[in-house]
């Protein structure tokens, strides 16, 4: 069974390029961002195309030119829900969503590795939440209740998203590889929206 393990995830993301930070938090962003087109779907609130805009930004930064970055992290930001809106069930995967944006953009501009894990760690949060709506009579003060929530479906799904985002970008593919990794954090987003809806 996989684990959330920030520290091993930050060690690794230390030892890496400026490129790989880059390329792995724009994939686990890339991995949420589905969520928050579901949550734009379900409950009609959000810019799903300003995130996307601010998302395309990250990825063109990897090997290109950081235009607007500064800018765009601020759009991304602004469009995490905050408790005192419209809250909806999924307004909590917006949140995750966006900062995940927010956080690739500030990969980039930063270079700091703690900000790529920090964009990881909302995929990790996103799930967890989703498990949460999934075992809602579980006490999570009860001993076995992190298992109970690690072994959910939507939580190892996430995890080994990490795993293999990870993985490529320490591979240090090619320019010409970004868009078949792209598509396949693409497919892994619509592979976890299904696990979310109810």
């Amino acid at each position: 069974m996989l684990r959330y393990d920030e520290p091993t995830l930050l060690d690794r993301l230390t030892l890496a390029s400026p490129r790989a930070r880059a390329l792995f938090a724009a994939l686990v962003a890339e991995r949420t961002f589905g969520l928050y087109e579901y949550f734009a779907e379900r409950s009609g609130q959000g810019d799903r195309d300003s995130l996307r805009a601010a998302l395309d930004a990250a990825w063109e930064a990897i090997d290109g030119e950081p235009r607007e970055l500064e800018r765009l992290q601020e759009v991304a930001e602004d469009l995490v829900p905050e408790e005192d809106d419209d809250w909806v069930l999924e307004s909590g995967y917006a949140q995750s969503a966006a900062a995940a944006v927010a956080y690739a953009l500030r990969t980039r501009l930063t270079d700091n590795p703690q900000e790529a894990a920090w964009a990881a760690r909302q995929l990790y949060d996103a799930a967890d939440y989703a498990a949460q709506r999934r075992l809602e009579d579980l006490d999570l003060n009860e001993p076995g209740a992190e298992d109970a929530l690690a072994h959910q479906p939507v939580v190892q799904a996430a995890l080994a998203g990490v795993e293999a985002d990870l993985d490529a970008a320490l591979a240090d593919p090619p320019p010409a590889e970004i868009p078949r990794l792209r598509d396949e954090a693409r497919q892994g987003a619509e592979a976890l929206v299904q696990l979310v809806r109810p």
